[in-house]
């Protein structure tokens, strides 16, 4: 890792998935306090089972702040079009004056698949799919004009038509298996770790441990070796914070065991958190932590001492 990477400051984000936030005035609400708290930036996730849409709430967050910023996290590549995602991304960056951060992953919930009759593909063709979306959202955000004959997508003479504020809008990727890593590595602003997902769906429990974390640090570490432009901000999404290990539900997302030394989850009061993210800048160069909506009160207390260091 460079200096740059251990000494970036810290940014946070807010992540929600439905919640009680339905209604204008609640929405509009909580995007202010989440702008007052000090986070970086509000994000939405993209699921058919929420209660909530992507980009219409972002837009509405960001009609009614000034210095959040938003994003997703993350669009489903195999729910929309790359295309109609990158104009979607420049309006959006183009209504709220510059703050769109677009996030894009390849799909795992199979249940949600299911549910609208989308096909699961296995892994391969799932990753081969992202892969090419990426570089054609990427490449239309840079002012590209592309004629474009993949294994996936076919473009003729393809433009953006939509002038975004920021050439090209920040890229958050996630960076799951070694294959999402490498990806990351080549395109993103920002990687941003999750556990990889199990083939048949869902996310592997025995991926939140600390050793399978370090692993995803050397894939990233080499495949930086091919990049000649800025290393990408590293990120992690937080799925815990807990008072002490005795807290972490049983039935979480892995085993308590591997939930209390995970680097996805905090464990301890707001002193002992803050030391603790700072050691894992240091060991890792994550500088850009997500929390879900329902730790936000303990994070903001993370937030108001770290914020900007």
């Amino acid at each position: 890792m460079t200096l740059e990477e251990t000494s970036r400051p810290f940014r946070f984000g807010l992540v929600t998935t439905g919640g009680t936030e339905e209604s204008k005035t609640a929405w509009t609400s909580y995007a202010r306090r989440v702008e007052d708290l000090g986070f970086d930036v509000l994000q939405v996730a993209d699921h058919f089972h929420n209660s909530t849409v992507c980009t219409p709430r972002l837009a509405a967050a960001a009609a009614v702040t000034s210095t959040l910023r938003v994003g997703s996290y993350v669009y489903d590549n195999d729910f929309r079009h790359p295309v109609l995602l990158a104009r979607e991304a420049a309006e959006i960056d183009r209504l709220s004056g510059g703050r769109m951060e677009l996030g894009i992953g390849a799909g795992w919930s199979r249940s949600e698949y299911e549910m609208v009759g989308i096909p699961f593909d296995e892994g391969a063709v799932r990753a081969s799919r992202y892969e090419e979306a990426v570089e054609i959202v990427r490449r239309l955000h840079h002012g590209e004009t592309l004629d474009w004959v993949g294994g996936h997508y076919r473009l003729n003479g393809c433009e953006l038509t939509v002038e975004p504020v920021q050439r090209p809008i920040p890229l958050l990727l996630g960076g799951g298996g070694p294959r999402m890593t490498r990806l990351a590595a080549r395109w993103a602003d920002t990687v941003a770790f999750v556990p990889k997902s199990l083939p048949g769906g869902g996310l592997d429990p025995a991926e939140f441990s600390q050793s399978a974390f370090d692993h995803k640090i050397s894939v990233l570490e080499a495949a930086l070796q091919e990049r000649s432009t800025k290393p990408p901000e590293r990120a992690a999404l937080v799925f815990g914070i807990h008072g002490s290990s005795d807290e972490i539900p049983l039935e979480d997302w892995t085993s308590r065991e591997v939930a209390s030394t995970s680097p996805y989850y905090l464990v301890g009061d707001t002193a002992r958190v803050v030391d603790e993210l700072l050691t894992r800048r240091d060991l890792w160069g994550i500088s850009h932590w997500t929390f879900w909506e329902e730790d936000i009160d303990a994070a903001a207390a993370i937030v108001e001492q770290l914020r900007g260091q």
